[in-house]
């Protein structure tokens, strides 16, 4: 079956677009209804139907005094998500449903399911699928696609939209910044398992420019409609047991406006001339590349990861939300561990810089350098130790700053964590403590005769916890002491404060109480200010699926006298009905 279905596969690319699409969901149909009719023996064996999951209908009141109400004063908010298993098919479906978004055009409304059937996986509605970060990433698409693993073939499809088209809001006739409806094509097709796999994955998408009527938008806000084509590889190789290499590929090409007159024979890219028959490719398309690639080995005392990335400047994807682009990375992560478990040490050294295409006045280099180490003393005491040094160093390329300006920045922070820890039969105390000591050096050099300018920002932080744990009566207390000391040349601040807090258990585990109240003073040359936060919860279990929880959140704010703030109090209450089943 495998190589006849490859045969086809191999068929299939050959023809047109619009064809291709049809035909693999056809194959993949039939393959998919044998491997089912394969699996019915044992249908006798199995529950028919079951299904599990829950309810929540949540109130919300809201109260605000001194300042403008920062949420509404009364709202309500619905969700749901229930497991629908019928045989060997296992149905997740998830609902949500909130009025109280009223900056938007119409309530917040998700609804999507992925069944699952042994090695088919069917996907409707919402989804969040990730095929590779560089392709589709985990974008929100609303549309539908499968997702295949017989034995050693790993396929995946996906076709939906990726943004809707927005414009004015309806319900306040604020204009929003828009966005064309864009819609999306994914591929995804290898070989391998979870252990050892190749694959390739592809993204088309491209808006609808017609989804939005210029007119509508003010000029300022108006953005060009785009299209993008991103294929890509990963892969994962297991050598010994212990060596892992794994690596991601990708090349993107975006094109800003696909309404462009320019030709994109006017485009300075022998690339992009060979890839012009791709839709919608004209002036204003530009191509990227990203790759990581990590080396881990892994024994039982000790390993090394050595991992590599570069991402080129703008690079993005519409299958994704975000990229870190224009670096370069190398990052080398050993670790330890000794004397029988009770020592482990590990870290993380590298190198980064941007500007890979020298097209900034600047090229920044950093240094990242952290290590951690957990040591356990004794039984009863242990200490947890980190340290890590960050330093950037922007140095001037091309063009040269006036007074040869260099900007460099290190940051060090350097934390102890000792506990004690006292067990007896009935109860458990803990005492533990922290002291954090963070310094920053923002050096802006001026290298002249006469001056050297820098700014030093050091933050100390100490804390201090006992907590009492009741074991058998399911109560806890705790109590925690803090400060943190924060001074520069311009800023010399004080803030000191107290948590105290418990929860319990009673009427046999029906009630479960929780309370937490803070109080943190600041001290400034300005004089001082006060905050006090207060929050807590009770959870009843009416029945082993049903309960009610109340939960509520009150804050008073008293700033600093003189200051540009306000003294407000917030108060916000939360009642929901909870329903398993």
């Amino acid at each position: 079956m495998k190589p006849l279905l490859l045969a086809y596969i191999h068929n299939i690319i050959r023809l047109k677009p619009r064809y291709t699409t049809a035909v693999l969901l056809l194959l993949l149909s039939i393959t998919a209804l044998s491997g089912v009719a394969q699996s019915f023996d044992n249908l006798k064996s199995q529950k028919p139907f079951t299904i599990n999951g829950g309810l929540e209908i949540r109130q919300t009141l809201y109260n605000a005094n001194g300042i403008p109400n920062r949420s509404q004063a009364n709202s309500y908010f619905l969700s749901g998500s229930a497991t629908i298993n019928i045989y060997n098919f296992s149905i997740p479906i998830s609902a949500t449903y909130s009025p109280s978004a009223r900056s938007f055009s119409q309530p917040f409304n998700q609804f999507g399911v992925s069944p699952t059937y042994k090695w088919i996986t069917l996907h409707a509605g919402y989804r969040n699928v990730e095929f590779s970060p560089y392709t589709l990433g985990g974008h929100t698409m609303l549309g539908g696609g499968l997702e295949l693993k017989p034995g050693l073939l790993r396929f995946g499809f996906m076709y939906g939209r990726l943004n809707r088209a927005t414009t004015v809001d309806t319900t306040t006739q604020a204009l929003v910044p828009f966005s064309f409806s864009r819609k999306a094509i994914a591929v995804k097709l290898g070989l391998g398992t979870d252990r050892n796999f190749f694959e390739f994955s592809y993204l088309r998408a491209r808006d609808d420019s017609t989804s939005v009527s210029r007119k509508d938008v003010r000029p300022q806000d108006y953005i060009t409609p785009s299209s993008n084509d991103v294929l890509g590889y990963s892969n994962k190789f297991t050598f010994f047991k212990r060596l892992t290499f794994e690596n991601r590929a990708a090349i993107s090409v975006y094109t800003r406006d696909i309404n462009s007159p320019i030709s994109i024979d006017s485009v300075d890219s022998p690339i992009l001339k060979k890839l012009k028959d791709l839709n919608t490719l004209n002036g204003t398309t530009e191509f990227y590349t990203a790759l990581d690639a990590s080396l881990t080995y892994r024994a039982k005392y000790y390993g090394l990861k050595v991992e590599y990335k570069r991402i080129d400047p703008e690079f993005k994807t519409m299958g994704s939300y975000f990229f870190n682009s224009d670096l370069e990375s190398w990052t080398f992560g050993p670790s330890l561990s000794i004397f029988k478990n009770k020592v482990r040490i590990s870290g993380n050294v590298g190198f980064q810089h941007d500007n890979l295409l020298n097209q900034k006045r600047t090229t920044n280099k950093r240094f990242i350098g952290s290590g951690n180490a957990s040591i356990e003393i004794s039984k009863p005491l242990a200490m947890d130790i980190n340290y890590s040094n960050f330093s950037n160093d922007q140095q001037p390329n091309t063009v040269r700053f006036p007074d040869s300006l260099r900007i460099v920045q290190t940051t060090q922070n350097f934390t102890v964590s000792p506990r004690y820890t006292i067990l007896k039969q009935s109860t458990m105390q803990v005492i533990s403590a922290s002291v954090n000591m963070n310094k920053l050096n923002d050096f802006n050099r001026i290298i002249t005769s006469n001056s050297v300018s820098s700014s030093t920002i050091d933050t100390k932080q100490y804390l201090l916890v006992y907590t009492l744990n009741f074991i058998k009566k399911g109560i806890g207390l705790f109590i925690n002491v803090n400060r943190t000391d924060l001074t520069s040349q311009t800023i010399d601040n004080t803030y000191q404060g107290v948590t105290l807090g418990g929860y319990g258990s009673f009427l046999k585990n029906k009630l479960q109480l929780n309370l937490n109240n803070s109080v943190i003073q600041g001290i400034s040359k300005e004089g001082k200010s006060l905050i006090i936060n207060t929050s807590g919860s009770a959870n009843y279990k009416i029945t082993r699926k049903q309960g009610f929880k109340y939960a509520f959140f009150f804050t008073s704010n008293n700033p600093t006298p003189g200051s540009s703030q306000k003294n407000y109090t917030e108060l916000k209450n939360e009642i929901s009905y909870l329903l398993n089943f």
